[in-house]
């Protein structure tokens, strides 16, 4: 996907199965299993480009608290906890 210049991107981080679903409606995936592997992927959504990361809140407070405290200070990217994905979700 192209983008323009200027344009600023919405990215959804975390688990594949949370991440596809958010891919579905145009969001930039980063797929991270694991809370613990967010160092590996942390410069792929940092940027002036980036306006927010979408997260699960599960996955979220998992994460390491020297990058979650890091994370919550910064002005931008805007982070949206949302609701944990569960099998079976009615």
């Amino acid at each position: 996907m192209k983008r323009e210049h200027g344009t600023e991107r919405a990215v959804v981080l975390g688990r594949q199965i949370f991440v596809d679903l958010w891919a579905l409606l145009g969001f930039e995936p980063v797929v991270c299993e694991s809370p613990r592997d967010l160092p590996g992927c942390y410069a792929r959504f940092l940027g002036d480009e980036v306006a927010f990361v979408l997260v699960e809140k599960d996955w979220f407070e998992q994460t390491p608290e020297q990058y979650r405290k890091m994370l919550e200070l910064r002005k931008k990217p805007s982070w949206i906890i949302f609701p944990n994905i569960e099998p079976g979700m009615e």
